[in-house]
Formats: structure tokens, C-alpha cells, sequence
């Protein structure tokens, strides 16, 4: 099938024109953050990685997004990229730009690979639906990465009693603070929680203070009951507060609040599965009488 020329015209204007709405966001540069697993890696002399920015064959493609990315002027999604990226963890160290470069890369490859099919196999060029694929695939590392940090939050408020009681607890034997973080760190240095910690641990080692770490903490984990107990140890800190007790009380909290809204979740939980009972009874009344009713209609008797 012979592809229409003016439809190519108006396809290649469309396109300039989206490339020029493009160029006049992206037209001044924005200043670059980089994270603190990198500053921190690159004090310890171990900034070394290997992600896809490193790679020979992939560096100029990516180096080309991430000067794109590095005039990406939307703040909102910038914010938005930076509790993300702190809140999952960031394994890799990417930066605000990297990742916008990487969430680029995905959108120009889906919209080039859809291009390439559709033309290719049906013979004609719809730039409606190129640019749905390039929103696509910009959206995907977006929705990946919100899944991850998701589900590490959700293992940190999961942990976070427990290793409260454990340093209690080697408080309560004569371990100092720092001394019963560093004890957790090194019994199991891959759990999520006790990485941040360590993240804590280092910023202490450069000189910050450690209600100031702790704060930074707090920050970068999006919980409401880390941020209390953050402000209750440094609280318990100004005042002379033992915080072996101050850290019991605040686990105590954590399971209390975790029993109430265990308790709510089951009370609603018999309301929410009325409606499916009410339909599968619905179900198996008409599974076991509906033989009967259609020959009532059909036939004018119950039984023949």
C-alpha cells in the first residue's frame, strides 16, 4: 500500500512542531542534584558504577538524553522524582537527570519502535497514536519506580518496631546509640531499614549532627510514624530523656496503632464482602431454579 505524500507532509509538520514545543520547554538548563548515595560513595572513594550511563555502547545515546533531561524544567515532577528515588532506595545512584534520560530513552524508543511497525506492516502513519506511545513509554520507569518505592516503604514500617526494640534493648545493656546502630548495620547490612541507617551512620562520620541526620532520614522515608519518633529521640535528646525508653515507648505505639487499625480493617471487611456474598447467592439461586423458571415460561408447567 503506497503511502500518501501529503499525509507525510502533515505528519513531518506535526512533528516539527511538537519538536519545537519540545525545544522551548527544554530550552534552559536546570541546576543538577546529585543524591546522596553518590556524595556519600564518592567520600569513601567507591563512586565506581555500572549502570547504563557507563556502558560504551549505550554512553552517546544516553549522554544526548541527559542533556535533554538536563533542561527538563518541571519542577513538580522533579520533587516528585527525588522522593521517589530516595524513598526506593536508589541501587544505582541516579540522579534527577538521569532518570528523566532514562525515562526519555524509553519514550523515543516506544515511539520509534511503533513508528517502525506501523509503517512497516499496515502502511500508514498516525501521529494521535505515536504520541500516546511516547507518553507510554515516558510513564513506564515513572510507574516502576513508584511501585518500588512503594514496596520498600512498605517493608521499612514493617521492620521499623522491631529494630526499635533491638536497639532498646542494647541500649538497655550499655551500647550507646551509635554503638547499637552500627551492631544492626553489620548483623544484616542488606535490609532496607538498616541501609538508610547506614546512610545516617556516614553523614554523622562527615561531621553532621545527628538530629540533623535523623531529620534527613525522616525525609527521605515518607512515613508518618518515623518522623514521630525522629522528633521524639531528638526531643529525648535536649531533654535528658533515657532514649532506651523513649525508643519502647514509641515501638509500643507503632503495635498499637498497627492492632487498631488491624481491628478497623476487619470490621469493614464484613461490609465490603456483603456484595459479593449477595451476588454469588444471587447466582446460585438462578444456577439452581432457572431450569425451572425458563420451562414455566416456555411450556406453561413446573414439571413436563
Amino acid at each position: 500500500m503506497d503511502i500518501d505524500p501529503i499525509q507525510i507532509v502533515v505528519s513531518m509538520m506535526v512533528f516539527s512542531s511538537v519538536f519545537m514545543l519540545i525545544w522551548s520547554l527544554f530550552r534552559f538548563p536546570v541546576a543538577t542534584e546529585v543524591p546522596v548515595h553518590r556524595r556519600i560513595a564518592a567520600a569513601l572513594g567507591l563512586a565506581r558504577r555500572e549502570t547504563i550511563f557507563e556502558q560504551p555502547l549505550m554512553m552517546p545515546v544516553m549522554n544526548l538524553f541527559l542533556a535533554v533531561s538536563q533542561r527538563f524544567g518541571f519542577p513538580a515532577l522533579r520533587e516528585w522524582l527525588r522522593r521517589k528515588l530516595n524513598a526506593s532506595g536508589n541501587p544505582n545512584s541516579f540522579s534527577i537527570d538521569e532518570y528523566i534520560a532514562i525515562c526519555l530513552a524509553c519514550g523515543a524508543g516506544m515511539m520509534f519502535g511503533t513508528m517502525a511497525i506501523i509503517v512497516v506492516m499496515f502502511g500508514w502513519f498516525d501521529p494521535v497514536v505515536i504520541a500516546f506511545m511516547l507518553f507510554v513509554g515516558f510513564a513506564i520507569p515513572l510507574w516502576t519506580l513508584h511501585e518500588s518505592a512503594a514496596a520498600r516503604v512498605s517493608r521499612i514500617s514493617k521492620k521499623l518496631p522491631y529494630t526499635l526494640d533491638l536497639i532498646a534493648l542494647m541500649m538497655a545493656a550499655g551500647s550507646a546509640f551509635t554503638e547499637a546502630i552500627e551492631t544492626l548495620i553489620r548483623d544484616e547490612p542488606e535490609d532496607d531499614l538498616n541501609q538508610e541507617l547506614r546512610i545516617v551512620m556516614a553523614e554523622i562520620e562527615f561531621g553532621t549532627r545527628r538530629g540533623e541526620s535523623l531529620r534527613n532520614l525522616a525525609e527521605r522515608i515518607p512515613l508518618e510514624t518515623l518522623r514521630s519518633i525522629v522528633g521524639a529521640i531528638n526531643q529525648a535528646e535536649a531533654m535528658g530523656t533515657p532514649l532506651a525508653d523513649i525508643l519502647k515507648s514509641q515501638s509500643g505505639m507503632i503495635r498499637m496503632h498497627r492492632s487498631v487499625r488491624a481491628e478497623k480493617l476487619s470490621a469493614s471487611a464484613s461490609l465490603r464482602i456483603l456484595v459479593p456474598t449477595m451476588i454469588i447467592l444471587l447466582a446460585a439461586v438462578l444456577a439452581l431454579f432457572g431450569p425451572l423458571i425458563v420451562k414455566r415460561m416456555t411450556s406453561g408447567t413446573w414439571f413436563s
